[in-house]
C-alpha cells in the first residue's frame, strides 16, 4: 500500500508540473527558462539582473522563472521522468551527484568560448565543477568557511580578540577566559565561546592533523584513526569538561520561549551568547540586518595544517531541457562584468571571478566601514588555505554527514564512548558504500579500480616513493600530499623521497 501510494504522489506531482510547464509557456512571448534554486531575495534580484543583461546584450528574450525550495532528489526525480527546470543550482558536491545518473549536460566544448571556461574562476573549485575532467557548470559564487569574532562580545569582558591563526592550545585557553568572565558565577551559563561544531568544522579540525574524513580515493574513511580518537576526544572535553561550547539541549535552551527569528545561531552570536560562528562570506548579509558591527575573522584552529573548507555552488544545465542554447547563456552571465559586479555589492558569496576580489569596492565598502578588511581576508583565505570538502561518488555526504553528527551528540551526551562512536560510525559507512555501489555496475567497475589505486597509494608511501598524483581524487590530499613533498605536480617526473 505504502509503495502504491508513493507511485500515485510522484505521478501526481509529474502530471502537475507538466501542466504548469505548458500552461506557463503560453502566457508569454518570451521563453522561459526555470532555475531550481534556493529561495531568497538575492536569487529574485538575480534572475532580474540576468533577463536584463540578456536584454542589453542583444540576446534572446528570456523570462527566468524561479523553482523552490531547492531539493536535489526532486530534481533527479523530475530530471528522470524528462520535466526537470533547465537550469539547477548545485551545492557542495552535488554535480558529481547528479552526473552519476547522467543528468546534467556537458558545456566543456562551449565554455571557452563563451567566457566561463575553468580558467575564469579559482582553480580550488575545478573539482565542485568537473567530473572526468568534464566541466559540468560554473559557480555563482565562492566561499571559504571562516570563524566570525563578535568583537563587542570580547570588549565587554576586556578580552582581546582571538589571532588571526591559532593552535588548539590557544583556543582552550583564550576560551576559558571568555567563558569565565562572560558568565556570573553562581548562575546558569548563557555564554559560550562558540556555537556548535558539526560535519564541516571537525573536517577542518582532521584536516589539520593532515587526516581527512575520507581517503585518497574516496572509497573508505579514516574514523578509525588515531587522529580522529583524538579530535573526537577534544571535542568532548571542549563541550563537557570546558563548557566552551554548548551541547545541543544548551542550544536550544538559550532560544526557547523566543520569537522564530531571534532563535537563530545568527541572533545568538549578534547578542554574544556565542563569542564566535561559522560562515562564509554571506555571514555579511545577516550582520548588517541584526549586527554586531565590530567583526573581526579567524582561521580554524589547527595542529600544524592549516586549512579551512572551499566551496562553490552554481547553475548547471539539465540535460533534458529544451532551452539548452539559452541556458547557456546563464552561465556566462554568472562570468560577466554585470553579474560579478552585483556580487561585490550584495555579499551574498566571492564573485567568481576572481579579479573582482580586488580594488576598494570590495574591500573596502563605502557605506559598511565596519566591513573594511574583512571581504579581503575571506578572499586571502580563498586562495592560501582553503580546500574544496570531499564528495564520494560511493556515498552521499548528506548520509554521512548525518552518522557523524549523530555520533557527536551521542557522545557529547555520554551514551557512548569516543571509542564505540568511531567504530559504529566506520561501520555504517562501509555498510552504506558497499549497498551503495552495488546499485551500478558501472559505478562497481569505477570502485574496484580505486581500491586498487588505493594499495597502490599506500605501498608507494610505505616504500618512500612519491605518489603519481593521478591514483588521488580525493582532493584535500591532491594538495596536502603535493605540499608535504610526497607527491609532485600533475607532469612532475617521480622520484624517491624519504617518508
Amino acid at each position: 500500500m505504502k509503495y502504491l501510494f508513493i507511485t500515485f504522489f510522484v505521478t501526481l506531482a509529474l502530471a502537475s508540473a507538466f501542466t504548469f510547464y505548458s500552461f506557463s509557456e503560453q502566457q508569454t512571448e518570451k521563453t522561459i527558462l526555470r532555475w531550481a534554486v534556493a529561495l531568497n531575495p538575492s536569487r529574485e534580484k538575480q534572475a532580474d539582473l540576468f533577463e536584463k543583461w540578456m536584454e542589453d546584450n542583444g540576446y534572446p528574450p528570456v523570462e527566468l522563472q524561479i523553482e523552490g525550495p531547492k531539493d536535489s532528489r526532486k530534481n533527479i526525480v523530475q530530471g528522470v521522468a524528462g520535466v526537470a527546470g533547465d537550469i539547477w543550482d548545485c551545492y557542495r558536491g552535488e554535480i558529481a551527484l547528479f552526473q552519476s545518473v547522467g543528468l546534467l549536460e556537458d558545456v566543456t566544448d562551449v565554455a571557452e568560448e563563451m567566457g566561463f571556461g575553468l580558467s575564469e574562476t579559482y582553480a580550488g573549485v575545478w573539482s565542485d565543477l568537473t567530473v572526468d575532467g568534464r566541466q559540468y557548470g560554473f559557480p555563482r559564487g565562492v566561499e571559504a568557511h571562516v570563524c566570525w569574532v563578535n568583537v563587542e562580545a570580547f570588549e565587554r569582558v576586556g578580552l582581546p580578540v582571538p589571532p588571526k591563526e591559532w593552535s588548539f592550545e590557544d583556543f582552550e585557553r583564550i576560551g576559558k577566559k571568555y567563558v569565565e568572565l562572560s558568565n556570573k558565577p553562581g548562575e546558569h551559563q548563557t555564554i559560550y565561546f562558540s556555537r556548535q561544531w558539526g560535519l564541516y568544522e571537525i573536517t577542518i579540525l582532521l584536516r589539520s592533523l593532515g587526516v581527512d574524513i575520507l581517503n585518497e580515493t574516496l572509497t573508505d574513511s579514516n574514523l578509525d584513526s588515531p587522529e580522529a580518537k583524538e579530535i573526537y576526544t577534544m571535542l568532548y572535553r571542549w563541550v563537557n569538561d570546558l563548557k566552551l561550547v554548548p551541547t545541543t539541549a544548551e542550544a536550544k535552551a538559550l532560544s526557547s520561549g523566543s520569537s522564530a527569528a531571534s532563535s537563530s545561531v545568527w541572533y545568538l552570536f549578534s547578542k554574544g551568547n556565542f563569542g564566535m560562528n561559522f560562515a562564509g562570506r554571506y555571514g555579511v548579509m545577516f550582520f548588517r540586518e541584526v549586527g554586531p558591527e565590530k567583526l573581526s575573522i579567524s582561521e580554524f584552529p589547527h595542529r600544524g595544517y592549516r586549512n579551512t573548507l572551499l566551496f562553490a555552488s552554481g547553475p548547471a544545465i539539465y540535460k533534458g531541457s529544451k532551452h539548452k542554447d539559452l541556458a547557456l547563456y546563464f552561465l556566462k552571465f554568472m562570468a560577466s562584468d554585470v553579474y560579478n559586479q552585483a556580487i561585490v555589492e550584495d555579499p551574498d558569496c566571492l564573485p567568481p571571478s576572481p579579479k573582482f576580489a580586488y580594488g576598494e569596492a570590495f574591500e573596502s565598502p563605502v557605506d559598511y566601514p565596519n566591513e573594511w578588511g574583512l571581504h579581503g581576508q575571506i578572499r586571502d583565505m580563498v586562495h592560501e588555505i582553503a580546500i574544496p570538502f570531499s564528495d564520494s561518488p560511493y556515498v552521499q555526504k548528506s548520509t554521512y554527514g548525518r552518522y557523524i553528527n549523530n555520533a557527536v551528540n551521542n557522545l557529547l551526551a555520554d551514551r557512548v564512548s569516543v571509542d564505540n562512536a568511531l567504530d559504529e560510525l566506520v561501520d555504517l559507512l562501509e555498510r552504506d558504500i558497499v549497498r551503495f555501489v552495488n546499485e551500478s555496475e558501472k559505478l562497481k567497475v569505477k570502485y574496484e579500480q580505486q581500491l586498487k589505486d588505493q594499495k597502490e597509494i599506500e605501498r608507494l608511501r610505505e616504500e618512500g616513493k612519491l605518489v603519481p598524483l593521478h591514483l588521488i581524487t580525493n582532493p584535500f590530499y591532491r594538495r596536502y600530499y603535493v605540499e608535504q613533498g610526497w607527491s609532485l605536480p600533475e607532469g612532475g617526473r617521480q622520484a624517491v623521497v624519504s617518508r
